[in-house]
């Protein structure tokens, strides 16, 4: 059972790190190889050293064969200690590089760029523990070998245990659903890495170094044969952690997979925009096909002036027609240029509530008697350009209510709701229209790109709002169930003046003082 939880997270870390190669994968490839490391060295002790039960060999080996395949195979005490000592003093430090990359704290942030200090105290042990300092320094001399354990034992319990509660306050602290739904199997797949590291983390390299020696067990207590866990918790903890690992890596490839998405999106969408030959031919095309349309009408309508006895309902309806044909190329000529105008933007400090009452005006001029639910924490800042970002979340509500009224649902459900995520100010729009199907959410963000009738609709409002939220150095985000509904977030960061920051310091203070 061990070999198959190492096997996976070897495929699944290299997979990962193959997929995207970002500072996240590095990290989660060292944390599963410093994992595997630490296990395969001890497993081999075990091999050599014997003692073992049938279900013991069964667990570690798969039963007796690789067991005494291994124990016939040539491996040095020291390098086998040392390599056990590697992946003890690895994945800690590997474990608290994830923890801080997840964590929106801000102080935590700010420490990111002093984070390779992370890796002080592991190089420190990690020379301590190399076979020829140990033996020179280290062996004989008993109670400096307890120090060095002891030392080692408190900073990875440490580091384990700071990297435990960023994980789990982070997740907590999420808000938004999507974040949290995705997060929470991710935490699960690295805590379950973590707990069953710790089992035989606090077991020191030092009793395969001295393996003929009682002094270890003199001072621990506790060797890698005699674990705290026995073989049916072993059973049932690794198989937990099988089925973590199995879910972590899933929402892990999702995450990877849309951001590789996202990245090859964009230029795929800034090569077509830019090239003009697809979007002008389009816009021409649909423009030359309404003009066509228009002097079928003109035509009609001369030969009803023309023949003495007009029928004034006909030409009514005729007028109407060219009316409603002409505000069709009027809006969809000004979307094109909201869309292709877009040269700067002005960036000023604004709260929540103002953002969301912009975007409400704009809505009810276009559906009056349309609800529209609101929630949140509306006093929080942000750096927005409220006039752009205000129409964007417009666009999103637009669709969302059309969404709905195609769906041909009974009751309409249509919520902005504003989330404080530390660092991130989120803005959700959600219906409980029809929903987006999987083969179109590849496809809506791409200009032109429409499923609505098209003469009224062309497919450069998701485009535009997708631009909108990249100049406000943020992110935009889809969630969809056909049938159930769609859900928009929209990630801003956050602003805080100086003079709110050291209000709420002063405050924190007083509150410490009393």
């Amino acid at each position: 059972m061990l070999l198959v939880v190492m096997l996976f997270l070897t495929v699944s870390s290299m997979a990962l790190f193959f997929l995207k190669r970002d500072r996240l994968a590095v990290y989660l490839l060292g944390l599963c190889f410093s994992f595997i490391c630490m296990f395969v060295g001890i497993t081999i002790y075990l091999a050599k050293t014997g003692g073992l039960s049938p279900e013991q060999k069964r667990f570690l080996f798969l039963g007796t064969q690789i067991q005494q395949w291994l124990s016939y195979r040539v491996f040095p005490l020291r390098k086998l200690g040392y390599m056990i000592a590697v992946g003890r003093y690895l994945f800690p430090p590997f474990l608290l590089l994830i923890a801080i990359h997840y964590s929106l704290i801000p102080a935590v942030r700010r420490f990111q760029k002093s984070r390779w200090a992370i890796f002080l105290l592991p190089a420190l042990s990690l020379a301590a523990y190399y076979p020829e300092v140990f033996f020179r320094l280290v062996k004989s001399r008993f109670a400096l070998q307890m120090v060095l354990m002891k030392v080692s034992v408190a900073w990875i319990y440490a580091y384990v245990a700071v990297a435990a509660f960023l994980i789990v306050y982070e997740y907590m602290d999420i808000t938004i659903p999507y974040y949290k739904k995705q997060f929470r199997y991710i935490m699960i797949f690295i805590l379950s890495v973590a707990g069953q590291y710790v089992v035989y983390g606090g077991q020191d390299p030092i009793q395969v170094y001295q393996i003929y020696s009682v002094e270890y067990m003199r001072f621990s207590g506790r060797l890698y044969t005699n674990s705290l866990m026995g073989v049916a918790g072993w059973y049932g903890f690794s198989l937990f952690t099988l089925l973590s690992v199995l879910f972590g890596v899933w929402n892990l490839k999702n995450y990877t997979v849309t951001d590789w998405q996202e990245s090859r999106e964009d230029m795929s969408i800034q090569r077509k925009f830019d090239t003009a030959s697809m979007g002008v031919s389009v816009f021409v095309h649909s423009i030359k096909n309404q003009l066509l349309a228009n002097r079928v009408l003109y035509k009609k309508i001369k030969r009803e002036l023309a023949g003495g006895g007009a029928d004034y309902e006909k030409l009514a309806q005729y007028a109407g027609m060219l009316d409603e044909a002409n505000e069709s190329m009027l809006d969809r000529m000004e979307e094109l240029y909201k869309s292709t105008k877009l040269n700067y933007i002005s960036l000023c400090p604004m709260t929540a509530q103002q953002i969301v009452d912009s975007t409400l005006e704009l809505f009810h001029k276009k559906y009056q008697g349309v609800p529209v639910r609101v929630s949140g924490d509306m006093g929080e800042s942000l750096l927005a350009d409220g006039k752009h970002l205000s129409e964007a979340l417009y666009n999103l509500l637009i669709n969302a209510h059309e969404a709905f009224l195609a769906s041909e649902k009974a009751e309409e459900v249509l919520e902005l709701a504003v989330y404080c995520q530390r660092v991130y100010l989120g803005f959700e729009v959600r219906d409980n229209g029809g929903g987006i199907p999987k083969q179109e959410q590849r496809k809506i963000y791409d200009p032109f790109y429409t499923s609505k009738n098209t003469n009224f609709n062309w497919g450069m409002g998701l485009y535009y709002v997708r631009e909108i939220v990249k100049s406000h150095l943020g992110s935009l985000r889809l969630e969809s169930e056909p049938g159930e509904g769609t859900s928009f977030f929209v990630m801003i960061p956050r602003y805080e003046p100086r003079k709110l920051i050291r209000k709420r310091l002063r405050i924190s203070r007083q509150a410490e003082a009393e």
